[in-house]
C-alpha cells in the first residue's frame, strides 16, 4: 500500500456521532420498530460488561503473548508491508495466505478471535475495550465518549503502523471509528463483502471504506448502480471462503435432514416473532408428516431460551455446532434471505427460500442464488413432499449463478492479486 494516497479528511465536515452511530440506526429504523435502539444498547452493554469482567485476565494474556511469546518465536521481515485485519477469524484462508507475504496482525474482540491468532502465531490487538465507549455514548449522549473512542482507536492503529486495514464491514460503530481515524492519518481501508447485499436494501458494506472486495460481478454492478462506489474502487474477490468438496454426495439415506436457517427480525420488530414461531412449527409439522428430520439452526442474535420454551417439540442445532458442520449434516436448507442459504447452495446443497415475512427481499431463485423460492408454507410443503419421495436430490439442485458469486478464484491468492493491483495504481 502507498500512504502517498492519503485522503485529507476534515473532522468538522460531518457530525462525528452521525457518522459513527446514527447513520446505521436511521437506516435500520426505516424498516424496524421503535425498540431497535434498546436492542442496540443492550448489545453494547453486554459486550462492555463481558470485557470488564475478564479485563485483568485478558490484559495479562495479551501482554504475555504479544510482547514475549510472539516476539521470541515469530521472526518477521521488518521490511514487509503490514496489514491489520479487523475481521477476527472470519476469513482464515485470506489471512493465512496474506501472512506468508505480509506482516499481518489481527484484532481480537472475543474468544474465537484470540484463539485464531494464538493457533496461527499471529500478533493481535485487543478491541473489546472499545465497546464501553459506544455503550456510554448511547446511554449518556455525550460526544466526549466518541472522541475518546477515536483517540483509543488511533493509538491502537499507530502502535501497529499498518499500510492498510481490512474490515468485514464499515457500518458498525467501531468499524466506522476505524475508517474515520484511517482517513485522518492516511491509511487505506478495505472491506471484504461479508454477506449478500440486496437490491431492495439500503444496508450494505463499502459505503465509507476506500475499497470494497465484492463476491461477484452482480454485486460490483450493484455498488456502482447505487452510486456507493466508483468502478475503480470495487474489485471482484469472489466467495471469501475455501469450499470443501463434499465427497459424500451419493450416499443413500433413509431420510433427508432439513435445516431452517434462522433470522432474528423480531429482535428489532417484536411483531415478527409470531410469524417466526408459526413458520418453524409449520415446517416441523411438514417434516414429521413426510418422514424428514427437521432441525432449527439458531441465528447468533436469537433468544435461545425463549425459542426453546415456545417450541418444545422442535429439535435445535447444538449451540457449538459450526456452520460447516451444519452444511455437512443437512441435505435441504430453508431460509427467508439468510446469507447462509446462499452458502448452502454454493456447497451443492438443496437451498430453498421461503419469502413469508412482510419484509422486502430479493428473489434468490431469479438471481440464480438458490434452487427454488416460495411465497407460502403450503407451496413449500408440496415441494418438500416431492423431495421426500425422490431416491436422490440431484433433480432438485441447480448450478449457482457464477455472475452472482464468483467461485473460480482461490480467495487467498485472489486477495493478494488485488492488493498488488491497488499498489501498482498508487
Amino acid at each position: 500500500m502507498n500512504k502517498e494516497n492519503k485522503k485529507n479528511f476534515d473532522w468538522n465536515e460531518r457530525k462525528i456521532s452521525q457518522f459513527i452511530i446514527w447513520d446505521l440506526v436511521s437506516i435500520l429504523q426505516k424498516n424496524e420498530s421503535g425498540d431497535l435502539l434498546d436492542a442496540f444498547i443492550l448489545d453494547y452493554r453486554n459486550a462492555a460488561q463481558k470485557h470488564d469482567k475478564y479485563k485483568f485476565v485478558i490484559d495479562f494474556l495479551d501482554e504475555l503473548y504479544n510482547n514475549l511469546i510472539h516476539k521470541l518465536f515469530v521472526k518477521r521481515n521488518e521490511n514487509n508491508k503490514k496489514i491489520l485485519f479487523h475481521c477476527g477469524s472470519k476469513y482464515p484462508s485470506i489471512i493465512l495466505k496474506a501472512n506468508k507475504h505480509y506482516a499481518v496482525k489481527t484484532t481480537a474482540n472475543g474468544k474465537s478471535d484470540r484463539l485464531f491468532a494464538l493457533e496461527n502465531f499471529i500478533g493481535y490487538v485487543n478491541t473489546a475495550d472499545l465497546n464501553r465507549f459506544i455503550y456510554n455514548y448511547l446511554t449518556q449522549k455525550d460526544d466526549k465518549n466518541l472522541y475518546e473512542l477515536l483517540n483509543r482507536v488511533e493509538k491502537k492503529i499507530k502502535s501497529i503502523g499498518p499500510d492498510c486495514i481490512v474490515l468485514s464491514n464499515d457500518f458498525l460503530p467501531i468499524e466506522r471509528a476505524i475508517v474515520l481515524v484511517s482517513k485522518k492519518i492516511g491509511i487505506p481501508t478495505i472491506v471484504i463483502q461479508h454477506g449478500i447485499f440486496q437490491s431492495v436494501s439500503q444496508f450494505a458494506d463499502g459505503k465509507v471504506a476506500d475499497y470494497i472486495f465484492a463476491w461477484g460481478q452482480y454485486f460490483k454492478d450493484l455498488y456502482i448502480k447505487k452510486s456507493m462506489k466508483e468502478p475503480r474502487d470495487v474489485y471482484i474477490l469472489g466467495y471469501p471462503q475455501l469450499i470443501e468438496k463434499n465427497k459424500e454426495q451419493r450416499i443413500v439415506k433413509d431420510y433427508y435432514t432439513i435445516y431452517y436457517l434462522g433470522s432474528n427480525f423480531e429482535k428489532y420488530n417484536k411483531k415478527l416473532l409470531s410469524i417466526k414461531l408459526k413458520t418453524i412449527r409449520g415446517i416441523n409439522r411438514i417434516c414429521a408428516k413426510i418422514g424428514m428430520k427437521f432441525i432449527y439452526r439458531f441465528h447468533p442474535g436469537d433468544d435461545r431460551k425463549l425459542l426453546k420454551t415456545k417450541l418444545p417439540e422442535v429439535t435445535f442445532a447444538p449451540q457449538k455446532e459450526k456452520l460447516t458442520e451444519t452444511f455437512h449434516r443437512g441435505d435441504v436448507f430453508i431460509s427467508f434471505n439468510s446469507t447462509s442459504l446462499v452458502e448452502a447452495a454454493i456447497r451443492s446443497k438443496v437451498a430453498l427460500q421461503l419469502m413469508n415475512f412482510p419484509r422486502k427481499t430479493d428473489n434468490f431463485e431469479e438471481l440464480g442464488a438458490c434452487n427454488k423460492s416460495f411465497q407460502t408454507i403450503d407451496e413449500l410443503e408440496n415441494y418438500l413432499t416431492k423431495i421426500a419421495n425422490s431416491p436422490n436430490l440431484d433433480n432438485f439442485k441447480s448450478r449457482l449463478n457464477n455472475n452472482y458469486i464468483e467461485l473460480s478464484y482461490d480467495p487467498g491468492k485472489r486477495f493478494l492479486e488485488i492488493l498488488d493491483d491497488i499498489s501498482k495504481k498508487q
